[in-house]
């Protein structure tokens, strides 16, 4: 079962690995992103960076999603990671997220490239096509939330989208 699936652009660091698996209990993370699960370099660091007891699997977003759709996969308790919207809109569309939170919580000030971007809180900026990409996530996910730490208060995601 998916606990989460969560966008951070930073993937795997301190807060997941510390903080996020301990709240949720996870038994296993999963990063989705095409680019990086062809990176050995960026994967070997990703390893380093999980925590101690969780495994985890650096998959293009295609066999990610058949991994957390696959019925051995309900026993476990996984957190996925993406680092942008458009791979969390493949994957809310080829994945049930009835019970499942869906966290928009750190995304686009890395990339850098921030006047062609709007802010939506102080740790996610979005490009108009991302916008409209985080709306759609919005029709395939009942707890679409802003949540950057376990600890912070979820802000339901679309409420953030209103004016937009």
């Amino acid at each position: 079962m998916i606990a989460m699936i969560r966008v951070d652009d930073r993937l795997i660091h301190g807060q997941v690995a510390v903080l996020w698996t301990k709240n949720l209990q996870v038994n296993r993370i999963v990063v989705a992103n095409d680019h990086i699960a062809s990176n050995e370099v960026q994967k070997s660091a990703l390893l380093m960076a999980a925590p101690t007891g969780v495994k985890v699997a650096i998959l293009p977003v295609a066999k990610a999603i058949g991994l957390v759709n696959d019925s051995r996969a309900a026993h476990l308790k996984i957190l996925v990671i993406v680092n942008n919207v458009t791979d969390l809109l493949q994957i809310v569309e080829k994945v049930p997220t009835d019970q499942t939170k869906v966290d928009i919580a750190n995304v686009g000030r890395v990339s850098g490239d921030l006047e062609n971007k709007k802010k939506i809180t102080d740790t996610v900026y979005l490009t108009t096509e991302e916008i409209e990409q985080a709306k759609q996530i919005g029709q395939h996910s009942k707890n679409y939330v802003y949540q950057p730490l376990p600890n912070d208060a979820e802000i339901p995601f679309m409420s953030l989208l209103k004016e937009e």
